[in-house]
């Protein structure tokens, strides 16, 4: 894999999920914004591999319709980095497991009897940029940290669902107390990387 090309895609990865984030907090108009930040993990559904574990954040929007009171529509855009350690049967070498999503879609949040409760649930599409896998050690007839059993290298397209609990305990900030999710990313010649994801954290409230 070209490491430069690599490294160009995950900079404009960054820079469009970005300079979209900013759309979220420059144009607030009359919707709800949130922004929020999270420790998340990933459980790879792949022999010998670690969990991933980094930070996800992001924003969203949402608002009511006049005919739907107990339910919020807008979309969620957010960004998850996350690495991993070899696992216990590796071969030795650097560690290969770095995973890198930008995603969006469609989020709708739930009013409940207990108003400082907010379930939601989102459905997102994006690309991700990984690296999954064990890498050579030194003395192996390839060279030296060649990454085996690479399951994506490069920009992949991605399709997760995800459901979530928010626990408001401030008039602008809540405490992300669980989100789980299902993901896979799609990658050429093979069935793809399906993985978990669980994370919890902080939303504030910018109105």
């Amino acid at each position: 894999m070209n490491s430069a090309g690599s490294v160009g895609r995950t900079m404009a990865l960054v820079h469009f999920f970005l300079g979209a984030l900013l759309l979220f907090a420059v144009f607030p108009a009359a919707a709800q914004v949130g922004i929020y930040g999270e420790f998340s993990s990933s459980r790879i559904n792949l022999a010998n591999q670690p969990e991933e574990y980094g930070i996800t954040f992001g924003g969203y929007r949402e608002r009511n319709f006049a005919h739907l009171k107990a339910l919020e529509f807008g979309p969620d855009l957010r960004m998850t980095l996350q690495t991993g350690s070899n696992g216990s049967n590796s071969l030795g070498g650097a560690p290969a497991q770095t995973l890198l999503m930008i995603q969006g879609g469609p989020r709708v949040a739930f009013r409940t009897p207990i108003a400082r409760l907010q379930p939601y649930l989102e459905g997102l599409v994006g690309a991700g940029n990984s690296q999954i896998g064990e890498t050579v050690p030194d003395g192996s007839p390839v060279p030296p940290g060649t990454p085996l059993n690479n399951k994506n290298g490069g920009a992949s397209f991605e399709l997760q669902g995800l459901g979530g609990l928010d626990l408001r305990v401030h008039r602008k900030l809540d405490w992300r107390v669980v989100e789980v999710g299902y993901a896979r990313l799609f990658s050429t010649g093979d069935s793809g990387l399906t993985f978990a994801t669980f994370s919890t954290g902080l939303v504030y409230h910018l109105r």
